[in-house]
């Protein structure tokens, strides 16, 4: 039986993923949180995911995050993945800070085809409550069309739907990589705070002594006889 574990673009030993995995948390370089198992099992779990979309160690760990459950991507992984495809390219025509436009292409015969032009509005990035607008928009603009077109037009070139971390929730930086993993839910109202159970204290009964002496019987008062 054999502990391989066969990838799309690499072929990982669960034995020497393991080893890595606790190579890179001992490093204290890599922010994981919890126990020092989960740590690991994180670690491993970005190595693999990174492999099948074909990245490296170090580049699946710092730029492949898995929040609710699904794929999260910085950008410039995603735009390095669609022109390394050899498949698929594509070309930003606008870049601004109010609209980002970018055509993706499919090289057929040695030509390449136009398959559309994805769009994405600063209107659209405040409707989605997309981060760090009025510092870098021209960065988050990038982020959700070259995400989106991804989706549209070469959904194969990660095998499904991948999402960039800020569209999970997750907190970003002017890149678009993760500051904080733990993603935040927008618009989610807080349960009220539960209010204090007043209890009456318990009632204690009054220890006895069972081994305390009796008090010993005293005679009756003699009466006086009557002349």
């Amino acid at each position: 039986m054999t502990t391989a574990l066969t990838v799309r673009n690499a072929d990982i030993d669960l034995d020497t993923l393991q080893r890595t995995a606790k190579m890179l948390v001992a490093s204290n370089f890599f922010d994981t949180k919890g126990a020092v198992e989960v740590a690991i099992a994180q670690i491993a779990t970005k190595i693999i995911a990174g492999s099948e979309f074909g990245f490296g160690t170090f580049a699946s760990v710092n730029g492949i995050h898995v929040i609710q459950g699904k794929p999260a991507i910085g950008a410039g992984l995603m735009a390095t993945a669609v022109k390394r495809s050899g498949r698929y390219d594509y070309r930003v025509k606008t870049l601004t800070d109010e609209v980002c436009e970018i055509e993706f292409f499919e090289r057929e015969g040695g030509k390449r085809e136009s398959l559309g032009v994805s769009t994405f509005t600063r209107a659209e990035a405040v409707k989605a409550g997309t981060q760090n607008l009025n510092k870098f928009a021209r960065n988050m603009l990038f982020a959700r069309c070259i995400s989106n077109g991804i989706k549209w037009f070469c959904p194969d070139v990660f095998s499904g739907s991948v999402y960039t971390p800020e569209e999970l929730g997750a907190t970003v930086n002017e890149e678009g990589d993760v500051i904080d993993v733990t993603p935040t839910v927008r618009n989610q109202p807080q349960p009220e705070p539960e209010k204090p159970v007043h209890r009456a204290p318990p009632q204690v009964e009054p220890e006895v002594n069972f081994y305390a002496a009796e008090p010993e019987p005293q005679p009756a008062p003699q009466q006086q006889a009557t002349q």
